[in-house]
């Protein structure tokens, strides 16, 4: 399960709003996008299990390892 809260710190330390990682993750060499609402909703908690390429495409976004978004 994702961490919501990770997600938020990682995001606020690079700079990012949320609208950002929604621009970013628009770029064509990602199969899938992640949209303000929905990175919104994993910050939250209300979402817990993204697709796997959602993970992948969070992560790249973010600049960050697959380990540092999940609950530990």
């Amino acid at each position: 399960m994702l961490n919501g809260n990770e997600i938020r710190n990682i995001r606020l330390k690079l700079g990012y709003t949320s609208k950002d990682v929604e621009k970013l993750s628009k770029n064509p060499r990602f199969n899938t996008s992640i949209s303000k609402s929905y990175l919104e909703e994993l910050e939250r908690g209300d979402k817990m299990n993204p697709s796997f390429e959602k993970i992948v495409v969070l992560s790249q976004v973010l600049r960050c390892k697959l380990d540092d978004l999940v609950l530990r």
